[in-house]
């Protein structure tokens, strides 16, 4: 229990105060009921960017109007007005236009400098932000995947940024894992374990043997893969297994 708990503080991100209101629930409770196929188990470290994962341009209200330069709809100009309308959006409350406004931004972004940049990343962030606040679970889970595939073509192996924005992803997960937001607890989970051995490889790259951090992804990887365990169908069958071993030894002895 005590790591799950503070895996929220450690990997706190900035929307924790939204999630103030949630309880996270002990580790032996939070995923004794469900069950998943062993087959599901499988880690995989790679991750394939498919078009619903990029954020898709919205329609803005026809109230908001967008400001434009002689050179077009997407000049590299538009980006800094175009995101303080977004923020003023955001501000009010209103994340649904501040969404479509950060998705034109982020469009003009990649156009103008490439499919994989960083400047992608506070826009991301800013989207997640109100996706959050509309309670979009399945959109800010499709933010996060995209994010993590873009700081796995950003940075390698052995640069601790990957382990910085990994870190960002791995949270997501955690908080979704622990307040429950989706109904997706054990893919959640199965995200997190992968995460953090990711970072591990990372970590151990770029830190020393002894550093905190490195024990700290190790204890959390055994904590995933207990959880994972004990939800699995193998589990299951042992546990089916081991119930008829006793009663035909009780019918057994009976005779």
């Amino acid at each position: 229990m005590k790591l799950i708990e503070e895996l929220l503080l450690v990997s706190k991100p900035s929307w924790s105060p939204f999630l103030a209101g949630f309880t996270a629930p002990a580790c032996s409770v939070f995923i004794s009921s469900i069950l998943i196929s062993s087959h599901s188990l499988a880690q995989s470290l790679s991750i394939n960017l498919t078009d619903n994962l990029i954020p898709a341009e919205k329609e803005v209200s026809s109230f908001i109007e967008l400001p434009e330069f002689e050179f077009g709809s997407y000049d590299l100009r538009l980006t800094e007005p175009i995101n303080d309308i977004a923020r003023e959006l955001q501000k009010s409350g209103d994340h649904s236009n501040a969404v479509a406004v950060f998705k034109q931004a982020l469009h003009v972004t990649r156009i103008n400098h490439g499919l994989y940049s960083e400047t992608q990343i506070p826009l991301l962030e800013d989207i997640i932000e109100s996706d959050i606040a509309l309670r979009n679970w399945d959109a800010v889970d499709r933010h996060y995947a995209y994010m993590e595939h873009l700081y796995r073509r950003l940075y390698k192996i052995d640069d601790s940024r990957l382990e910085t924005g990994l870190q960002k992803v791995s949270s997501w997960h955690i908080n979704a894992l622990n307040t429950n937001l989706d109904d997706k607890r054990i893919e959640h989970l199965q995200h997190a374990n992968r995460l953090f051995r990711l970072r591990l490889q990372v970590a151990e790259l770029t830190l020393n043997a002894d550093d905190p951090k490195v024990e700290f992804l190790h204890q959390n990887i055994r904590i995933c893969e207990y959880r994972l365990y004990l939800a699995s169908d193998i589990r299951k069958e042992m546990l089916r297994h081991n119930k008829e071993r006793r009663g035909n030894s009780f019918a057994g002895s009976r005779d």
